[in-house]
């Protein structure tokens, strides 16, 4: 089967590996990979901003496939079943998992990005329980999007609005439109602030108003999906007092605002890392029948398109993805905030991967 994988820094081959062996395990999927979604925590592994765990590694933790074999334990699922593949592995047993708060687990495996071989491969077996049935009839390009619209919305949720708030929204990268997405979804017409004209029309075209300092309300909500230290350094002396901010990107560069203007302002500040199991995966799945995510979406890239869309990132800085995840993905991360092929409509849409098309140009690139 081919696979994506990492085999040095700024290096990413299409290679040819066997088939998983043997049946599959009692209590997994065998699935037959459909579609992956690239973001930037991908960037960050390949690129070497990220160290992988070992090399060669395979790519990918935003997965769609269809049941191919199903373990003699595993209940609720048939084979021609379409999943999503939730990449965090929560053991269910350490304090945090017995708490509910799965996304502190102190044993979370990571496919694609931690621990686990990621999901750019032909096939790959997986926990059923960490697999979410999808309606049958949603387009690909919509269904990829379960695992990081999993991200924004749970970001959101852990904020905890009660419907009155004016909510900015920091960035327009995949997090950022997500978010726009789902706090649309729950009546609010929120504000962005986006240096980039592209997505800031299309965050506007998805719902939102453009924010712009002292002619809009001051903030009491802020869902910082940026990722960059200058964004909400930019925008901290025009929020509301007591405004919630809560942190979905990332950097390890500094926070960008004057602890002055925090304290002044008693902001709160919280950070929201990927989500919890079962219930944000599989709240997404349900969020993404009404949610016309495709909207946000690049043209599908081959498999063997992948080394292209790696080729010379090197220099990438700022993402705004989550990397235990993705985020679900330093940030997720997104390789929306560089694009990273020239598409026709929407240059700074978020990448896909179709696994049922073919280029046969497969080959490596730096």
């Amino acid at each position: 089967m081919l696979t994506a994988e990492i085999t040095a820094p700024d290096r990413v081959e299409v290679l040819d590996r066997p088939l998983p062996k043997g049946p599959v395990g009692s209590s997994d999927l065998r699935v037959r990979m459909l579609a992956v979604g690239i973001c930037g925590t991908d960037l960050s592994l390949a690129t070497g901003l990220r160290t992988p765990p070992e090399l060669p590694w395979r790519l990918g933790h935003e997965g769609i496939g269809e049941v191919a074999e199903v373990g003699s334990d595993t209940h609720g699922f048939a084979v021609g079943d379409r999943v999503a593949l939730e990449p965090n592995i929560t053991c269910g047993r350490c304090e945090y998992c017995s708490l509910g708060m799965t996304s502190a687990c102190t044993s979370r495996l990571s496919a694609g990005v931690l621990t686990q071989p990621g999901f750019l491969a032909e096939v790959v077996d997986h926990p059923s329980e960490f697999c979410h049935r999808l309606p049958p009839g949603m387009a690909l390009e919509r269904a990829v999007c379960v695992e990081p619209l999993a991200v924004a919305a749970s970001a959101i949720r852990r904020t905890g609005l009660d419907g009155t708030e004016t909510v900015l929204v920091l960035g327009a990268g995949a997090q950022g439109l997500l978010s726009i997405f789902s706090l649309v979804a729950q009546g609010y017409r929120p504000y962005v602030s986006e240096p980039d004209g592209g997505r800031r029309a299309l965050a506007v075209e998805l719902g939102a108003r453009v924010f712009t300092p002292r002619q809009c309300p001051a903030p009491d909500v802020v869902i910082d999906a940026a990722g960059v230290p200058e964004a909400l350094g930019a925008v901290v002396d025009h929020l509301a007092p007591f405004a919630a901010i809560t942190l979905v990107g990332e950097d390890h560069h500094h926070l960008g605002a004057s602890s002055f203007s925090i304290v002044q302002k008693q902001l709160r500040i919280k950070g929201s890392f990927i989500y919890e199991h079962p219930r944000d995966m599989a709240e997404a799945v349900e969020l993404l029948d009404e949610m016309p995510t495709e909207k946000i979406m690049g043209p599908a890239l081959a498999l063997d398109d992948v080394p292209a869309v790696f080729a010379g990132k090197g220099s990438h800085r700022g993402e705004n993805s989550q990397p235990g995840a993705s985020p679900q993905s330093e940030v997720t991360s997104q390789l929306e905030i560089t694009p990273l092929l020239e598409v026709t409509s929407r240059p700074e849409v978020k990448q896909w991967v179709d696994m049922r098309l073919r280029t046969h140009n497969a080959h490596a690139m730096h």
